[in-house]
């Protein structure tokens, strides 16, 4: 069959992204609004994170002092007994004084009042559901399983300050928030297991209908987070493809993915989360090639990260300035013991038991123990990186050469 262009969906892409560039322009209009002191009424869009004294949680702007508004803002709560009883869905009446340019507002229990409380959609029956387990692992036997509370469920609130500084300093942060990463290795892993169903019509319809259950039933015990949503449709659309045996390019999957994310909801395109998960996934098709060289199947996973975390490096320089310079010894050894990880946290969180507990928390502590060693290593990372537009035009051009680079030299071998 033959192949669908690339230009027409990519011209498509484009003129999307430079039609929501005015729609953004208006959604940040709603902060002239506010005062030095200012009434909200917020819907919380994830429940609160605990960041040791205070926790963190996304929210939708919905009125400012009476008057109908929209957009997001970013709430930063004292860590009392009210702020630990927040669930996704619950509507604030809270005053203070938020800081404009960082769209952000912290307050105390003084400061706002719980109205009404969301028990009736998906969402908030899928973080029931979440909660539930996530008591189920707290209470077996492995003492700490807060990395594994994040893989399996994308619950990042165990994770104590110092652990979050070593992933990050060893460039492997995304380990710890559920996304296209782990969406991906879940996918693989049960391909992998349905592998004898052959290449055969309906072989690829079976391996691919197991393959979609996992996938969304794992969106649905991680609370039906966005970008975990994003990841399972981007990963649905490959997987209905190969069902199929179309000849589609994938990036113009890639793009007709993004097309009907930012048509559901254009703001994304500003979304830190949809930016990485973006250009990961693109890093990995531009990067398939290289990686399909690879014999092995470590060797295949490792690629697969540094693909990934290549593809991503412009956006992680332009919104956090800093720099990791060790993440490719890093996800070169941890990523590919990640899928393991997860099936581990997975099997815990249905069966937590000794059995289950030992293989996973002499893995926790291997991966614990490279992330604080990677991480204290000189000039592990780079801070304050404030790059003009054309050097990030110009670091981007770089990546992504690197990432077509192997693909010319193997077309050049043969």
């Amino acid at each position: 069959m033959r192949k669908v262009p690339l230009v027409p969906v990519a011209l498509a892409f484009v003129v999307l992204v430079a039609l929501t560039g005015g729609l953004w322009r208006a959604e940040r209009l709603w902060y002239r609004h506010c005062q030095p002191k200012v009434y909200m009424t917020v819907c919380l869009s994830d429940i609160p994170t605990n960041l040791g004294d205070v926790a963190v949680c996304e929210g939708n702007v919905m009125k400012i002092n009476n008057m109908q508004r929209c957009g997001d803002i970013r709430l930063y709560f004292r860590n009392d007994t009210l702020a630990r009883t927040l669930r996704y869905g619950d509507t604030l009446l809270l005053h203070g004084y938020p800081d404009i340019l960082r769209r952000s507002i912290y307050l105390t229990s003084d400061h706002y009042i719980v109205i009404a409380r969301d028990s009736t959609s998906l969402r908030a029956h899928s973080e029931a559901l979440r909660r539930r387990l996530l008591q189920r692992m707290q209470d077996g036997p492995l003492r700490d399983c807060s990395v594994a509370e994040a893989l399996a469920l994308g619950w990042k609130g165990g994770i104590d300050r110092d652990t979050r500084a070593h992933y990050r300093n060893a460039g492997l942060a995304h380990m710890l928030a559920v996304s296209g990463l782990h969406v991906g290795l879940l996918a693989a892993m049960v391909g992998g297991l349905f592998r004898w169903t052959g290449r055969e019509r309906r072989g690829r319809v079976v391996r691919g209908a197991m393959q979609l259950v996992a996938v969304w039933l794992f969106a649905l015990i991680t609370g039906l987070a966005p970008s975990t949503l994003r990841a399972a449709l981007m990963f649905s659309m490959f997987i209905v493809n190969d069902m199929v045996a179309r000849r589609v390019v994938p990036l113009n999957l890639l793009a007709l993915a993004a097309i009907v994310m930012l048509v559901v909801d254009p703001l994304l395109i500003y979304d830190v989360g949809w930016q990485l998960s973006f250009s990961a996934v693109a890093g990995i098709i531009l990067a398939q090639p290289a990686i399909q060289a690879l014999r092995t199947t470590v060797g295949q996973a490792a690629a697969v990260s540094v693909a990934a975390t290549l593809a991503t490096l412009p956006v992680v320089v332009a919104t956090f300035h800093r720099l990791p310079l060790y993440f490719v010894v890093a996800n070169v050894i941890v990523v590919p013991a990640a899928g393991v990880i997860l099936g581990l946290s997975l099997l815990y969180m249905l069966l937590p038991c000794a059995v289950t507990a030992w293989p996973l928390s002499l893995l926790l502590r291997g991966v614990d123990t490279l992330t604080a060693w990677v991480g204290r290593l000189p000039y592990a990372v780079v801070d304050d990186i404030n790059l003009s537009s054309p050097l990030l035009v110009a670091l981007t051009v770089v990546v992504v050469v690197m990432l077509l680079m192997p693909q010319v030299l193997l077309r050049h071998r043969d």
